[in-house]
């Protein structure tokens, strides 16, 4: 899902240590004894003499209380859903700067420095449960103060959350399987492809070495012209699609298969070799989940809600590197099982398909892959022929059928905007699906609540209830917490106020 971003760091987006200050200090009390002592008054004579304190030096007073300079650790912007439970950088379009900024009454960790003021003790993550009694005081201003024991606990939890989200990814990404080398050999697993997407067929490949194996999916591009290719032509985009940066939601390319590489293989040409093996497209899920849509809309709904979370971190990735995707639909994303997670899970949802990547060129923001994403979650929701028998400027209204279709009909029509600098960017987008999936909802909007204390509650009881739920069961913590981790790890209380006015605001 990275997940970006002109608004967050990506995650993986990149934890700052706190800056270090030096104070200031009286540097001539300190260097008057370093001084050498004058000609008329040898050494001696002071040794000789029965007052052996040295003379006074004139006072000085300094108002070193409001000019010292404090240790200061800056949190930048990066519980589960107000919905309920299971069923629950900047552009010149509707940009956060145009909407009325809201609940600014409220202050949170972006807001107030955490650790000890005027103190340049320890980095407060080295703060656990194992620290000595003893160490506390390093920690803490003051043990005996509430508040001072809040303010530095609550910036230990948002590290914490930072440390969990960075972990979880690299589980889940799990180790990149590399190019692979001399002496190594191929075998194909099976005689029929395990997915067709719009540009490629893919079969499971194992990757053999003198000590170690992989299990590799083979991409066999299927024809882009109507004139015979060479054997060995590149398809296009793939070489764009070799330098990207990695990212969980963009497919790895590991290697190239070289053509009649392995005999007895339904292709000849050369094909690439991914790291993720898909076992369906956006299109088969879609397809496959018609009948869960009907029965259980709020379950099918917010899966749909989580894949375009994942789609959205991929595409402010690109969007960062200034590039364009320009070929968002169903057939084109690919779904694959995240590494060491049981199948039936929330699948990692894969951008490919690079062929019509254009260059963003800053001066235009043509914002065609957030119109895309628009005309996608019509598609998600099967009212895809439905807008595309739509005439003019008319759109069709979503169908509501649960809390998720009812935040998603607030949102398409703002993807929809026939303005492209109208339409909200992919980074504004996932954080309005962030915080649609895990709250607040907008009775902190209509109430006009601190955004500061939900913020501070969550990040608190997150790492509550994923330990509650994960000691003793034997479960590891899957994709799904994972995207909540880092939601809450970057969300700042800008970010999450200007989705709240976005998607319920008048």
């Amino acid at each position: 899902m990275s997940d970006s971003d002109p608004l967050s760091t990506t995650p993986n987006q990149d934890l700052h240590s706190p800056s270090l200050y030096y104070p200031y200090s009286n540097l001539g009390e300190g260097r008057a004894h370093l001084l050498p002592s004058k000609p008329c008054r040898p050494r001696s004579s002071r040794l000789l003499s029965t007052d052996l304190s040295p003379p006074p030096l004139p006072q000085k007073t300094l108002g070193r209380t409001r000019s010292l300079p404090t240790c200061k650790t800056v949190h930048y912007s990066g519980g589960y859903s107000s919905l309920p439970s299971r069923e629950r950088q900047l552009s010149s379009g509707p940009t956060w700067g145009k909407l009325r900024r809201p609940l600014q009454e409220s202050r949170s960790l972006e807001d107030v420095p955490y650790g000890r003021l005027g103190h340049c003790g320890p980095d407060p993550r080295q703060l656990s449960f194992a620290t000595p009694d003893w160490e506390l005081g390093r920690f803490f201003q003051d043990l005996s103060s509430p508040q001072e024991v809040y303010k530095v606990l609550r910036g230990r939890q948002l590290d914490s959350l930072r440390c969990m989200a960075a972990r979880l990814g690299a589980r889940l990404s799990g180790p990149w399987p590399g190019r692979g080398g001399p002496g190594q050999g191929f075998r194909l697993l099976d005689d029929k492809p395990c997915v067709e997407s719009g540009d490629a067929w893919y079969y499971r490949v194992a990757r053999v070495t003198e000590d170690t194996w992989h299990l590799l999916a083979a991409k066999v591009p299927k024809p882009w012209s109507m004139t015979p290719e060479p054997p060995d032509a590149e398809p296009p985009g793939l070489a764009l699609q070799a330098t990207l940066k990695p990212h969980f939601n963009v497919q790895s390319l590991c290697g190239q298969l070289p053509a009649r590489a392995l005999p007895g293989a339904p292709w000849q040409r050369a094909a690439a070799l991914v790291a993720e093996v898909p076992t369906q497209t956006v299109a088969d899920w879609i397809g496959a989940n018609k009948e869960l849509h009907w029965s259980c809309p709020g379950q099918y709904e917010r899966q749909a809600c989580l894949l375009l979370l994942q789609l959205c971190g991929a595409l402010t990735q690109l969007h960062v590197d200034s590039l364009g995707h320009g070929d968002l639909r169903p057939e084109n994303l690919l779904l694959a099982s995240p590494r060491g997670q049981p199948t039936g899970t929330l699948p990692q949802l894969l951008l490919t398909n690079f062929a019509r990547a254009q260059p963003l060129v800053p001066q235009i923001l043509a914002r065609q892959d957030e119109l895309q994403l628009g005309l996608l979650i019509y598609e998600m929701l099967g009212q895809g022929p439905a807008l595309a028998h739509a005439r003019g400027a008319s759109v069709p209204p979503l169908p509501i059928r649960s809390a998720y279709s009812l935040a998603l009909a607030r949102l398409t029509p703002h993807l929809l905007q026939a303005e492209p600098h109208s339409r909200p960017s992919a980074a504004q987008v996932r954080v309005a699906l962030q915080t649609v999936l895990w709250g607040p909802g907008p009775e902190l909007l209509t109430q006009n609540l601190p955004l500061g204390p939900w913020m501070d509650i969550h990040r608190a009881l997150l790492p509550l209830d994923l330990a509650e739920r994960l000691v003793g069961s034997g479960e590891a913590a899957g994709l799904e917490d994972w995207l909540c981790c880092q939601y809450l790890a970057e969300a700042s209380e800008y970010m999450v106020g200007w989705a709240l006015e976005l998607l319920w605001g008048d």
